[in-house]
């Protein structure tokens, strides 16, 4: 597919936004969603389904390629079929990548409310006290992951590198300074 050339994450049209977990993906979508007036496409709820249970990959790739249908689009989510699939559609592919002494106390804060509040997240699931502390975790797993995700961003930026796609990597804490 033919990308239109963009110079600005402003003036792109279909951004993609990875990173590992905590790191400002979903603040960063929800936030270039509202600037465009679109709601933003969140992986998470189109991967996981009830009991914390991933539907099918050919259900979950679906849903994306009905969710990238529209002329704009904010994704975010770092499932490697997805990305595999879909991310040289993006006209922008953002990768926030904050310190981990940044985005573990994010996470552990976010996860901690969520269970406190019992907040209902995709799929209808809740966090449990198994899933703050147990070993299927987010809090364990975004430690676990966090090489092998940053590995597989950078090999996703230099497959990227030469097809016109606007590709930018951010350090920042505060992924909403790409917005300014």
């Amino acid at each position: 597919m033919s990308v239109p050339r963009v110079k600005t994450l402003a003036e792109a049209r279909r951004v993609w936004i990875v990173g590992g977990p905590g790191c400002g993906k979903s603040t960063l979508a929800r936030a270039l969603a509202e600037r465009r007036g679109i709601p933003p496409v969140t992986l998470d709820a189109l991967f996981w389904g009830p009991a914390w249970t991933p539907v099918p990959t050919e259900v979950f790739l679906a849903g994306v390629e009905r969710e990238l249908t529209a002329d704009t689009w904010v994704v975010d989510g770092q499932f490697a079929a997805s990305v595999e699939a879909f991310a040289d559609r993006a006209d922008c592919v953002v990768w926030t990548d904050p310190p981990l002494r940044v985005t573990w106390p994010r996470l552990l804060r976010r996860t901690v409310r969520r269970w406190i509040r019992r907040e209902e997240l995709w799929g209808g699931v809740r966090e449990t006290f198994w899933t703050v502390v147990g070993p299927r975790s987010i809090l364990w797993y975004a430690v676990q992951v966090r090489n092998s995700q940053r590995l597989a961003n950078q090999r996703l930026f230099d497959e990227l590198s030469d097809t016109g796609i606007l590709l930018l990597h951010t350090r920042d804490s505060d992924v909403r300074s790409l917005l300014e």
